[in-house]
């Protein structure tokens, strides 16, 4: 493992790597159990939801909390931090007995998740020009690499072991990322912090790269009051039903208020801090702002995917198709294996084919998956080619925005824009399951001879044309981002 790890940029490279595989492999093992929460915590279907959502909506937050806690004291110390955290909060939803201790622990997993946009800056940072591009797809791959054998894994572990085992199975290997962490990860810009208090980019020796720490500052008003306004419009969607009494009516018109205020008293005061939480001048830029919406609509594809396909392949006949925790991660490993061999050949069909067309390509795609699904959804290999399809296409999507993203940005903010981008695709990803369980409840049925009430097939429905719908409002951003780049006549193309 030395003889590995002798190079600091490889060193880097291979542990970073492998974080990404380990959050995503937990992230999609726990996948095949949710009709298992349902049933054991006793909640209803657009409740379960929250189960993946509550991590992502603290990520959303924490990630520029994170990436201005490295500028601070040191990427390597926050990254270490973070893996800490997210242990804790592993371990602890293994012992969860009802919803609210479930979701405390994904929360505090969700501070840990926050760390990936400071573990893109080190390989960036460790990567010269030439492998900068390839050592980005090698991270991407092992996410989706992750996702794969967390299905696969997750399916097996949930019908032997129960659910339970999923989180605690995977603790060692977390032990061992946080040893590598300590043992091998080298981070320059800890150097620079302890010698003379300023954050020095090692891409960019400019003055305007340096930020002064004794200036930075961590913006909790803004930190809280995107808070409110994110989860508002998550309980809104929630609590949308087929039939809405006037409880219903007024909370949501609360939550609504609520909502409106927190989010114009986010952009008052990040317009009027030194060290806002988000640039909003970033978001501004037509370009970047069209690109991270498509990350933001990827992002909800698929965990919108991850959370429908469990509960429509477990649940009994002639709804679902009553199959096993190990048969629904095989079905849904198609559209995760599809997701990676695009993520593996990104760089190359990228470089072949230009960003806008990816995107494009990758938008008319996701309609012909999602279009397979609305109409053959209860035929097992009709469902197969639709989930490989849609993997494919909304990954053309991610990457194609991702590298929009990275060559529309200056260079010396490339790690503050793909924080952005980040918080842009973790909102879809917590907006994707909040979608689904509405739908699922407000649409239910019940099966002669089963106890309990199932989500209709028309809930499947709505669900799909949902995303027929979103797929074609990427095609009319993809053709607002074309008239960008022609206008700024830039090399994006």
């Amino acid at each position: 493992m030395k003889s590995i790890f002798r190079d600091k940029s490889i060193a880097t490279l291979v542990i970073l790597s492998l974080i990404g595989l380990t959050v995503m492999y937990i992230e999609t093992m726990v996948s095949p159990a949710i009709p298992d929460f349902i049933r054991d915590f006793k909640i209803s279907y657009n409740v379960a939801p929250w189960i993946l959502t509550a991590y992502l909506v603290v990520a959303v937050v924490m990630t520029p909390i994170m990436g201005r806690l490295s500028d601070l004291y040191g990427r390597k110390r926050v990254l270490l931090i973070g893996l800490i955290i997210y242990a804790i909060g592993t371990f602890a939803a293994g012992f969860a007995t009802n919803i609210y201790f479930m979701l405390i622990a994904r929360a505090v997993e969700g501070v840990g998740i926050g760390i990936f946009p400071v573990a893109v800056a080190m390989v960036r940072n460790q990567s010269s020009e030439e492998k900068l591009a390839f050592n980005q797809g090698i991270i991407t791959s092992m996410f989706a690499t992750g996702a794969v054998i967390g299905l696969a894994a997750g399916g097996m572990i949930i019908h032997y072991f129960g659910w339970r085992s999923t989180f605690f199975t995977i603790m060692p290997l977390v032990i061992l990322l946080i040893i590598l962490v300590i043992r091998f990860i080298h981070d320059s810009n800890s150097e620079n912090i302890r010698n003379n208090g300023n954050y020095d980019d090692d891409d960019d020796d400019d003055d305007s790269s340096k930020i002064s720490t004794t200036n930075s500052k961590i913006d909790i008003k803004g930190a809280l009051v995107f808070s409110i306004g994110i989860i508002s419009v998550l309980l809104i969607i929630t609590n949308l039903e087929g039939k809405m009494s006037f409880a219903n009516w007024f909370v949501i018109g609360s939550l609504s208020i609520i909502g409106c205020i927190s989010l114009i008293s986010f952009a008052f005061i990040e317009n009027r801090i030194k060290s806002p939480l988000i640039d909003l001048k970033l978001i501004a830029n037509k370009v970047l702002l069209s690109a991270n919406i498509l990350r933001m609509i990827a992002g909800l594809f698929m965990f919108m995917i991850l959370n429908t396909m469990p509960i429509l392949i477990r649940n009994p006949k002639p709804i679902g198709f009553g199959e096993s925790s190990i048969n629904t991660a095989s079905i849904i490993v198609p559209f995760m294996i599809a997701y990676l061999l695009i993520g593996v050949s990104s760089g190359f069909i990228l470089s072949r084919l230009g960003n806008i067309r990816v995107i494009i390509i990758g938008s008319l795609i996701c309609i012909v998956g999602f279009i397979n699904l609305l109409f053959f959804f209860h035929n097992l290999v009709t469902l197969l080619s639709g989930l490989a399809i849609l993997g494919i296409g909304s990954q053309l999507l991610h990457q194609g925005a991702i590298n929009i993203n990275l060559v529309s940005t200056p260079k010396n903010q490339t790690g503050i824009s793909f924080g952005i981008s980040n918080v842009f695709y973790l909102m879809g990803s917590a907006i994707g399951p909040t979608i689904v369980g509405m739908y699922m409840q407000a649409n239910q049925t019940s099966i002669n001879g089963v106890i309990g009430s199932f989500p209709s097939s028309y809930s499947y429905i709505l669900i799909f044309e949902t995303g027929v719908i979103l797929s074609l409002m990427t095609i009319i951003i993809d053709i607002i981002v074309l008239n960008r780049v022609k206008e700024g006549r830039t090399t994006i193309l």
